[in-house]
């Protein structure tokens, strides 16, 4: 995931297991969660309300704390079987992420604070390893390793469209424009899509040849538009978690003797 204001990548490490940040003009990682991890794969950032938002498909469940990896708090510990893929969209309040769950693989939404959780797609999914938002055209895009397909939901309109079938490995993607950008695992390639004419338009592969993993966009600056968490922690002591047109005020799970006040 990619912080557009402080400039800063970060990332889940399932061998260590960690979550970890590093500045994209360069600088030594910094581990910010160690503790409590098994699995963790997907991760997502809010830039406004200054929180990471990741999955465990280990432990099962999605967590949010702080970008410094301080106050965390699991959102969700229950329907989730295999987590993978997260994307925020701060701006409106909402998170997507995957299951790819053998026996009935999905993909589902809620608000940021956990709130209004529902499935958005459940039929003709096989193994969705990846998941992009382009907040411009409220596209949520996706990439599987089952279906062997590039697939894109308008959010607005609930309409779906296969942009790309018959790929190879895809596990990553991102968005930037009308292009998607894949990692491959059979190409260990980056692979670049212009989802608007559903062609394959250019390929990367590193000098090292390597299984490729989690790939972000580093926007030169943040998207346009705010929500209620971009001033003053949204009035928060702790966590400031967004919704469609409001903010919850969340605690920590492990807090102690410490004044944390909840309110929607």
């Amino acid at each position: 995931a990619y912080d557009c204001l402080e400039k800063m990548v970060y990332w889940t490490d399932i061998s260590s297991p960690s979550i970890s940040r590093a500045s994209l003009g360069g600088g030594e990682p910094v581990s910010i969660i160690k503790t409590d991890l098994e699995s963790p794969e997907g991760i997502a950032l809010d830039p406004h309300g200054r929180t990471i938002f990741w999955t465990d498909s280990q432990l099962d469940r999605i967590e949010v704390a702080k970008v410094d990896g301080t106050h965390r708090r699991v959102l969700f510990d229950t329907e989730l079987v295999n987590p993978r893929a997260i994307v925020a969209d701060p701006v409106r309040g909402n998170l997507y992420w995957t299951d790819w769950n053998r026996e009935a693989p999905k993909i589902e939404t809620s608000y940021m604070d956990g709130t209004s959780r529902r499935i958005l797609v459940k039929d003709d999914l096989g193994l969705p390893n990846g998941l992009t938002l382009d907040t411009y055209s409220s596209l949520l895009c996706w990439v599987d390793a089952g279906t062997k397909s590039v697939e894109c939901m308008d959010l607005n309109q609930h309409s779906r469209r296969k942009i790309l079938e018959g790929i190879q490995y895809p596990f990553s993607v991102t968005s930037y424009g009308k292009n998607l950008f894949y990692t491959d695992w059979r190409r260990d390639a980056v692979v670049a899509v212009d989802r608007t004419i559903s062609k394959e338009n250019d390929n990367f592969q590193p000098y090292k040849r390597t299984r490729l993993y989690g790939i972000t966009t580093a926007w030169a600056q943040c998207p346009s538009g705010h929500n209620y968490c971009s001033v003053n922690n949204g009035g928060c002591t702790h966590l400031c978690l967004a919704t469609p047109g409001g903010r919850s005020c969340r605690c920590p799970d492990n807090i102690i003797g410490v004044d944390c006040i909840e309110r929607n």
